[in-house]
């Protein structure tokens, strides 16, 4: 039965018991033994720094953790403790699938149930034999752990039978559509064709794009996929690049000699004969192959090609690289196919104009003459917060939300209580959103109301432009406009469409800098929609409104957003996170002035006011 708290479970004092067995877990000799398994099942070769990373980044999800439990105590947020998939990755599975999956979830309560994989599986059952283990010896019970060694089949089967539960899930974009057509409450985070731009082609910029290209033996999620840069020199990537990348004949043997950017023999791998149609090699004898677009010919696709090294290069002459319009064109390639990082090796100013045009999670600049940005870096513990996105416009079809690190994994299914909305739909509005109560005005007193003034506390809060991370690298962190020159965000109204529907959706682009990048679409129909909009103040930054039964091409937004009444109220930090780009943008210099100076002045930092 249904109990209060919104699941099957309700909450308990787990959270001490779980933190001492974290604690365990990150010991030398629990961690030596996640390491060691996942080198061993998966041949990853710096399960290192993973640990390093969950020692650092969980700390932070812990303190929020911490926060989203305070919340639900005080009658604000209702976690919902159905239970949990965990769709194992098999590349970082011990900080994504043990820490922020697992853990994070049952020390609220919420019971897990952790899905086999098809493929490099046994180390993901390794871990969880290892914590169901400490399990008992704290005394946590056994329920909240499952392991469900099923066929894929078998795992669409259980969780069609769990309609109301998350699974949480990393991985491709054509696994997570397939997931989401039997687990509409999927929380996904997708791959997608990593980028480099380099405006010279230096030594520094031949190491950043072999550390890149590479790195566990390009099974990494950060792995540089795409390059784009001049014309490339005869067998430049023969020499240059590839020529002085190694083979190991295991993992081991790469923690031995820190070669995380080396070439596992026995891995699967095409040879010349077999190599993927229109790539050529790129290394005399080991597999590694490239395919170069010149003329600054963008690739109409790009498969993922998981732990086998393919590079797409896009080249063309150093004058066309730095072009506006050319610029421009690379932006949209990156908001159609939204890769998780961008990497500029070049000027400054070419380096703002790629940031500001595009909606990455993860940017980096470097230099061409050193440092140079590699495409696999983000430190989340340090601000450089970190996601893997899919397109805008497809987001709807591969995940519930995007998923970003760090955060409480417990608050993707989690809600605001409805009778704390209704009583902070009497509340004043903070100052500097005050100009939004013209829109509010016109609401009906209840839990939409409450909602909207929710959110727009969160924006008068989080949306004030950049914050600047705490590592060695200069970075900047925050929410962020639409790209700019990307299109408008079409917001598509129906005949029924109220205002109530619309304001939740409306509000981040109204109370904010990004207010010119709405359109609302209202059918002439509508006649009480179109009185509302038309009753609130006029300003030249106003959203647009339109008259029309639909958008008939959708390829000039940015993003087409489909208007329904709300049935759920969501945290608002991911509610935004629908709308809005988030992520950071380094120098991977520190103390970097001039970086900090251009940046930080950017319009496509989202900031509150008209």
């Amino acid at each position: 039965d249904e109990v209060a708290g919104g699941g099957v479970h309700g909450r308990d004092g787990y959270l001490e018991d779980v933190r001492r067995l974290e604690a365990v877990l990150l010991s030398d000799e629990v961690a030596a033994k996640l390491v060691g398994h996942q080198a061993m099942d998966f041949c990853k070769q710096d399960g290192v720094t993973e640990i390093e990373e969950s020692v650092q980044a969980t700390e932070v999800e812990r303190k929020l953790n911490d926060m989203l439990s305070k919340e639900e105590a005080l009658g604000r947020v209702v976690i919902r403790r159905h239970p949990a998939f965990i769709g194992c990755v098999s590349n970082f599975s011990n900080f994504l699938d043990l820490f922020r999956k697992t853990l994070r979830n049952i020390e609220l309560g919420v019971p897990v149930i952790v899905l086999s994989r098809s493929n490099t599986s046994q180390h993901c059952y390794r871990w969880f034999q290892i914590l169901r283990e400490q399990m008992e010896v704290f005394g946590l019970p056994p329920h909240l752990v499952t392991f469900a060694s099923f066929s894929i089949e078998q795992q669409r089967q259980l969780m069609q039978a769990f309609p109301k539960s998350p699974c949480y899930f990393t991985g491709s974009r054509e696994v997570a559509r397939l997931i989401k057509e039997v687990c509409p409450r999927l929380v996904a985070s997708t791959g997608g064709p990593n980028t480099m731009l380099c405006t010279q082609l230096t030594p520094q910029v031949a190491e950043a794009v072999r550390m890149s290209a590479c790195i566990e033996n390009s099974g990494q999620c950060t792995a540089l996929r795409h390059l784009v840069s001049p014309p490339l020199p005869e067998a430049w990537l023969q020499r240059e690049v590839f020529g002085s990348v190694k083979t190991v004949d295991s993992s081991v043997q790469s923690l031995e000699q820190n070669g995380f950017f080396d070439i596992v023999s026995g891995l699967p791998s095409e040879g010349p004969d077999d190599k993927k149609p229109g790539y050529q090699p790129a290394h005399s004898s080991l597999p590694i192959f490239y395919r170069e677009g010149q003329g600054g010919a963008l690739p109409a696709t790009i498969e993922e090609n998981w732990r086998r090294v393919y590079l797409d290069v896009t080249s063309t002459d150093e004058g066309t690289l730095s072009s506006p319009e050319f610029t421009a064109r690379l932006c949209g390639w990156l908001i159609k196919h939204q890769p998780i990082s961008l990497s500029v090796n070049g000027p400054l100013d070419l380096a703002l104009r790629m940031w500001e045009g595009s909606g990455l999670a993860v940017f980096s600049w470097g230099s061409p003459d050193g440092p140079s940005a590699l495409s696999c870096q983000a430190r989340p513990q340090d601000g450089e917060c970190f996601g893997e996105f899919p397109p805008r416009k497809e987001l709807g079809e591969h995940t519930r939300f995007p998923v970003i690190v760090p955060t409480p994994t417990p608050g993707y299914n989690a809600s605001y209580d409805a009778s704390h909305l209704e009583a902070l739909a009497l509340a004043p509005l903070p100052q500097s959103v005050s100009f939004c109560s013209a829109l509010l005005d016109q609401l009906p007193n209840g839990a939409v109301k409450g909602f909207c003034k929710e959110l727009l506390q969160y924006l008068a809060d989080a949306a004030t432009g950049p914050h600047r991370g705490v590592g060695a690298r200069s970075c900047l962190f925050g929410l962020q406009r639409p790209p700019i020159g990307a299109g408008k965000t079409a917001m598509v109204c129906t005949e029924s469409t109220s205002l109530e529907d619309l304001a939740p959706l409306m509000l981040p682009f109204y109370a904010t800098n990004a207010r010119d990048t709405l359109e609302i679409i209202v059918p002439p129909s509508n006649a009480p929609l179109l009185a509302a909009l038309a009753q609130l103040p006029s300003a030249p930054n106003n959203p647009a409104v339109t008259q029309a039964n639909g958008v008939a091409d959708s390829s000039s937004y940015y993003n087409v957003v489909h208007v329904t009444p709300m049935s759920d109220f969501p945290l608002v930090g991911h509610f935004v996170s629908l709308l809005m780009p988030v992520g950071h943008c380094k120098s991977v210099k520190g103390g970097d002035d001039a970086f900090f100076e251009a940046f930080e002045a950017s319009p496509k930092w989202l900031r509150v006011g008209l």
